[in-house]
């Protein structure tokens, strides 16, 4: 039977979409814009090197997360990098914004992501926050003041993909970067299959003031054994989530 919403139900109902749709609109003009302002690169799991990395005081750190964690069992490895004029953010953005952006998690609630797949947008996490700990599903604010540099976090995410899964997740900061060190302490399941194993799945974001606009470099390295008739979906799943990150970034910057 179908239920007819009353007008108070339905008024809510119609401001919280209208109130969604402001906070996290995005269309496919933005995204290709943001894709026609970027380079993409597959890393090769037999020679991995990060080609399109900028030079700068963490690149090293950066290498050695993502680098390190490469072995026979790496399904897929990609590099992005953004170039996002400062006009399309806030007067004034500064990497310390950045920070608390990139540390605020619960904002990453209602996140939307492009699915490749599906030719459609989707919510990429229905739930985000920040926990206690690896172990602790208690939930905490956001740590979102002062420098993130050396800070650690851990965070919860129902993703749209892989369901619920918790994240470690440190950060380094200089007076014109920002870098965010991901990797997961829970499994990440596709269905019933556990697809990627603990610290099996490594991000890392950066965000570097070069003057007139903000470079954004993402890249991430996965681990995982699956048939290969879902490979090039979970291919098309993480690199999804690069994309998210950066239009996310500029979304909630603006």
């Amino acid at each position: 039977m179908i239920r007819i919403l009353n007008k108070r139900a339905f008024l809510a109902f119609a401001a919280a979409c209208a109130f969604s749709s402001i906070i996290w609109g995005q269309s496919d003009q933005e995204r290709l814009l943001a894709e026609r302002n970027s380079k993409s690169r597959e890393i090769p799991i037999e020679k991995p090197e990060l080609l399109l990395l900028p030079e700068t005081d963490l690149s090293g750190e950066i290498k050695a997360f993502l680098l390190g964690s490469f072995s026979e069992k790496s399904g897929h490895a990609i590099e992005k990098v953004y170039t996002i004029p400062k006009t399309l953010l806030r007067e004034n953005f500064s990497i310390q914004d950045a920070s608390v952006l990139m540390r605020s998690i619960s904002k990453m609630q209602g996140m939307l992501y492009y699915s490749r797949s599906d030719k459609d947008w989707g919510v990429l996490y229905s739930q985000a926050h920040t926990v206690e700990s690896a172990k602790s599903d208690k939930a905490v604010p956001d740590l979102a003041v002062g420098s993130a540099d050396k800070k650690t976090i851990f965070a919860f995410m129902d993703d749209h993909t892989f369901g619920k899964s918790k994240y470690k997740i440190t950060y380094r900061q200089t007076q014109n970067q920002l870098t965010m060190f991901m990797e997961n302490v829970s499994p990440l399941c596709y269905g019933p299959l556990k697809a990627v194993q603990p610290k099996g799945f490594k991000l890392c974001a950066t965000v570097i003031d070069s003057g007139d606009s903000f470079v954004v470099y993402m890249s991430d390295c996965v681990e995982f054994k699956i048939i290969s008739a879902l490979r090039q979906r979970l291919n098309n799943s993480f690199e999804a989530r690069l994309e998210a990150i950066c239009l996310w970034f500029i979304k909630m910057g603006a």
